[in-house]
Order: C-alpha cells, then sequence, then structure tokens
C-alpha cells in the first residue's frame, strides 16, 4: 500500500467570498453549500484571510441577543489574516496531524506567484474520512490531483449557467 500524499486526497476547488462581503451572506454560503470555512479574497482576487463558522459564531457570542451590529460586519472585520496551509506533497497523514494539533478541520494548497496568494485546493475532515470509508478507489475517484474535472471553459459555462 503506497502512502497517500495531500494531492491524493485535496479537493479540487476552493469557496471564496470578498472581503467586503458581508458576513450574513457568507454565513448563508457556509450554511448552503455546507462548508466549514470560505478563503476571502481583496478586490485584486487575492486571498487575505479565511472565514470559518468559528468566527461567525464568535460574533454571536460578542453579540448576544443584539444582532442588528453584527448584521452590519463585512467579511473583512471578522476573518483571520492567516490562511492555514500545507504543500501537496507531504502524506496526508502528517496534514490530519498539522489539523489535529492547529483544531482545524480545512488546510489549504495556495498558489503563491508574483506577490499574490490565491487558493488552488482543500484537504477537509470530510476527504479523509470518504478516502478512510471507502470500499474501493472508484469511491474517492473525485479526489485529489488527477480527478477528472471540468474544463475552464465548461467550468465557466456552469458557474454562469451557459449552455456550451
Amino acid at each position: 500500500m503506497t502512502t497517500k500524499l495531500v494531492r491524493d486526497l485535496m479537493h479540487i476547488g476552493v469557496a471564496t467570498c470578498r472581503a467586503d462581503t458581508l458576513l450574513v451572506e457568507a454565513v448563508r454560503t457556509l450554511l448552503h453549500k455546507d462548508l466549514e470555512s470560505l478563503i476571502v479574497l481583496d478586490e485584486n482576487s487575492h486571498a487575505v484571510g479565511m472565514l470559518s463558522r468559528r468566527e461567525a459564531v464568535v460574533v454571536y457570542g460578542r453579540s448576544g441577543a443584539d444582532m442588528r451590529e453584527a448584521r452590519t460586519l463585512a467579511v473583512a472585520d471578522v476573518m483571520k489574516p492567516e490562511i492555514p496551509e500545507v504543500p501537496p506533497d507531504i502524506p496526508a497523514t502528517a496534514a490530519v496531524q498539522i489539523m489535529l494539533d492547529r483544531g482545524i478541520r480545512e488546510i489549504y494548497l495556495m498558489h503563491h506567484g508574483g506577490g499574490a496568494s490565491w487558493p488552488a485546493a482543500v484537504l477537509r475532515y470530510e476527504d479523509v474520512l470518504r478516502y478512510l470509508s471507502a470500499e474501493s478507489e472508484a469511491d474517492v475517484a473525485d479526489l485529489g490531483a488527477g480527478a477528472p474535472r471540468p474544463s475552464p471553459i465548461e467550468a465557466f459555462a456552469e458557474r454562469y449557467k451557459l449552455q456550451s
């Protein structure tokens, strides 16, 4: 049995939101898409932080029953400025240990270039659990760098609901 690397189990495609998105809208996205977190992008689409469910719950904890002020907050007001990341070529078990040590449920693979960063993939508890429970490789064929995915034009068409 070969050692699984992060690149073998990662989930290609990362959910994002802009820093100026209202927190309530970002929370709706987290809930509707059953996500643990969103990578926050600035006006130039550079990754500047992460908003997880935890940050949203902290806002509620601070505001209590008076949610009027909390509903006016932007994601930038409450996000974490750091993004937990790992390289794709380390053992997945090492990445999982980092997640456990840091108390996080997702860890990201980021591209860096020209002074900018942007998210490429994520390794989530869900991905690890799917691999753990898989009865065959077919059960996790949609994970990892080799997973089949739509072409860029197909992805664009799907995103904007266009006919290709």
